[in-house]
């Protein structure tokens, strides 16, 4: 379950709209960062509703997209959030952690993690389950001479 509700969210929107600073709607409605106001009016403003939606799918992003943003972002001096703005991005930490990653290990560091190796098939388990059954079969057959 999302930590807010939408409705929590679009109250947030309404008080910071009518004036009400972000701190004070911070501590009457229990959300930690003033930041968090701040992105999720952003975020409503750019794309409606859906914005306030949380995704269960996060978006993917190229490698050459992510050195795209992070040269702007060097080259304008601008900081995390004028940049995820300026591309698009909805939350400006992932720039965050795309500038660290390319600090620490450079353009391979932008490689996108979450693409794993596929599962090995069902045919090459029984191969491999043939292979071990074999090993095991000639280890028996070689204690078996030993004993003899």
């Amino acid at each position: 379950m999302a930590k807010y509700t939408i409705d929590q969210k679009l109250e947030a929107i309404s008080m910071y709209e009518s004036g009400q600073g972000s701190t004070t709607i911070c501590h009457k409605l229990g959300i930690s960062q003033e930041a968090t106001i701040l992105r999720w009016k952003y975020l409503y403003e750019t794309y409606g509703i859906d914005g306030l939606k949380r995704s269960n799918k996060l978006p993917s992003y190229t490698s050459s997209f992510k050195m795209e943003v992070i040269t702007w972002l060097v080259k304008n001096g601008a900081s995390f959030p004028v940049t995820a703005r300026h591309f698009d991005i909805p939350n400006e930490g992932t720039v965050w952690q795309w500038k660290r990653r390319y600090d620490v290990h450079g353009f391979d560091g932008l490689a996108d993690r979450r693409k794993r190796v596929s599962n090995m098939s069902k045919d090459n388990k029984k191969l491999r389950r043939n292979d071990d059954q074999k090993k095991l079969d000639s280890d028996d057959k070689i204690k078996q001479l030993e004993r003899d």
